[in-house]
């Protein structure tokens, strides 16, 4: 039996070193899922001013992501999906509007209760705009204004352009239209360039202050409030353009974040002084090996990484060797062959002597 005890303990060692170096082999960067124990689809996600992230269901649940952990947020939302998260948001999640299905939770004090489905919300110097399939409710004079009715509005984006504040409105069928938040009861078309009937499903702001619109037919940019809008080519002009996301500039070029019908993708833009413009055509993004279930509605900017909703949330990022636990298996495994073949401790008589 002695002639095994060196190949035990190399597979103990072998085992001993395969189970501690699984889960910590490089993976490089990929999806992983970091979903809430929630209850129904996740439909809108967002993150807080302390870089929490929170995530709206179906089934009307919210949950929060503070340290690694989801935690559900103690508030009735009548079990109606959740439709409109505000993008900035700070303090208790619970008492900040949130836009419902059945309508708008948590409104501005006073005014009369929107029972209505709501796409998207704007907090602005002039009151909260909410966005709706029969055009804007404005906060105005303690009650509500409507404005474009008969217009499925389906996001709203601010940008500040020379010292003035706007609010764009991004429709079905409809192209973009836009008002000064100075003046939010006149809006007017701003659809110059855009495609015929532009279903408008996303907006970022770049570097510069240029608006980029994400629509049915790929993206388009504006050097300016009502000026025409230009095409952005990325490769994907047949793609519907669900959701955007901006990083800041690294090395004179901005990282834009693509949310899609057909899964995450990710391209470099270019600014200079004649514009916006694309380094190369948007890759896509490796998914999960079971691919994702629903188009990437939500983009949100998360540690090293982004994190996005597609029925789950998901983090991309850098993550460990996708099988490290087939390797720490095998450490398992090579440690209780080890211990199998590891001779046994020779029986003693008493007084020292071994037995025969």
């Amino acid at each position: 039996m002695q002639s095994n005890r060196p190949l035990a303990l190399a597979l103990i060692a072998a085992g001993l070193i395969a189970i501690v170096a699984g889960p910590l082999l490089p993976g490089g960067e990929r999806l992983v899922p970091n979903d809430p124990p929630r209850i129904g689809h996740v439909t809108d996600l967002a993150r807080a001013d302390d870089g929490s992230i929170l995530a709206g269901t179906g089934k009307g649940e919210l949950w929060r992501l503070t340290d690694g952990v989801w935690q559900r947020v103690d508030i009735d939302l009548g079990g109606h999906p959740v439709t409109s998260l505000e993008a900035d948001l700070s303090g208790d999640p619970s008492e900040g509007p949130i836009g419902t299905a059945g309508g708008l939770v948590n409104g501005p004090s006073g005014l009369p209760a929107v029972t209505e489905r709501v796409s998207d919300e704007a907090a602005t110097a002039a009151g909260l705009v909410v966005a709706t399939a029969d055009g804007l409710l404005v906060e105005r004079g303690g009650n509500w204004q409507r404005q474009l009715p008969g217009i499925y509005v389906y996001r709203l984006e601010p940008q500040t352009a020379d010292a003035a504040e706007y609010l764009h409105a991004g429709t079905v069928n409809q192209g973009v239209f836009t008002a000064a938040v100075a003046d939010l009861a006149t809006w007017a078309p701003n659809s110059d360039g855009l495609p015929p009937e532009a279903n408008v499903f996303s907006f970022v702001i770049t570097e510069r202050g240029r608006l980029v619109a994400g629509s049915s037919q790929g993206l388009h940019w504006q050097a300016a409030p009502m000026q025409p809008w230009q095409p952005l080519d990325v490769g994907l002009e047949r793609s519907r353009m669900l959701s955007l996301h901006l990083e800041p500039a690294r090395n004179g070029r901005e990282r834009l974040w693509i949310g899609s019908d057909d899964g995450l993708y990710r391209v470099d833009l270019v600014e200079d002084d004649a514009g916006v413009s694309a380094a190369a055509y948007a890759e896509p993004v490796a998914g999960p090996d079971d691919g994702l279930s629903f188009g990437v509605s939500w983009i949100v900017p998360f540690e090293d990484g982004v994190m996005l909703s597609a029925g789950a949330v998901y983090r991309f990022g850098d993550a460990g060797f996708a099988g490290w636990y087939w390797i720490s298996l095998t450490g398992v495994l090579l440690l209780v062959l080890g211990g199998f073949l590891f001779p046994p401790r020779e029986a003693q008589r008493p007084g020292g002597t071994v037995a025969a």
